[in-house]
């Protein structure tokens, strides 16, 4: 890939993962000891047997060891962040959390683990496995807020309150049409009115010729 088509790719994948679920996830400090993918293999899999505190928080710090270490790798980076975020994500809402951020944890890390164990794969296919993570990572962000929103319904008075400029346009068009009907009538009178002229011009004009 050349530079500025992985500028690209990182800023896409940025882009998408800073605005995560509209929460801010913070980067925590890294472990001392060195970052292993079977250290975060572990931490995701206990996750999937029993969700708690604990093996929430090894996952974030599993997660943020191993960042540094593809920071030249966007691809991996990005399912890293991921990861990352849906931590923080189940942590901070645990029983709340959407019922397919645990589906994601694992797909996700799925990805990354076919992306760093098979340095045979081409760039298509890399960017295809991000891509394919970035749409589902996009679809349940959708969702939560979707269930955030029927939770949290818009009070009434703003209902009546964002109906206000509806309610003027309304005001205003009848008043148009109030005004063009009475211009209407006002012409249709005038109409009339030079119609009975003309026919009075007339009468008077016979009545000068009898008179002769």
């Amino acid at each position: 890939m050349d530079k500025s088509a992985k500028s690209k790719l990182v800023n896409d994948i940025e882009n998408r993962l800073d605005d995560f679920f509209g929460d801010e996830i913070e980067a925590e400090s890294a472990p001392a000891v060195p970052p292993s993918m079977q250290k975060l293999k572990s931490a995701v899999l206990s996750i999937d047997w029993e969700i708690t505190d604990a093996c929430l928080t090894d996952l974030i710090s599993e997660t943020n060891a191993l960042l540094p270490h593809f920071e030249a790798e966007p691809i991996i980076h990005a399912l890293l962040r991921m990861l990352r975020a849906l931590g923080g994500y189940i942590r901070k809402r645990k029983a709340q959390s959407h019922q397919d951020a645990i589906k994601r944890v694992m797909s996700v890390f799925a990805s990354l683990e076919t992306l760093v164990q098979d340095r045979n794969l081409d760039e298509a296919q890399r960017r295809q496995i991000v891509a394919k993570e970035i749409a589902a990572f996009k679809k349940l962000k959708e969702q939560v807020e979707l269930k955030r929103a029927a939770k949290n319904p818009i009070p009434a008075a703003s209902n009546a309150g964002a109906s206000a400029p509806a309610a003027d346009m309304n005001s205003v068009l009848a008043h148009h049409q109030l005004k063009e009907a009475m211009h209407a009538v006002e012409e249709r009178l005038n109409s009339k009115v030079s119609a009975l002229k003309a026919e009075l011009a007339s009468l008077q004009q016979e009545i000068k010729t009898l008179k002769h």
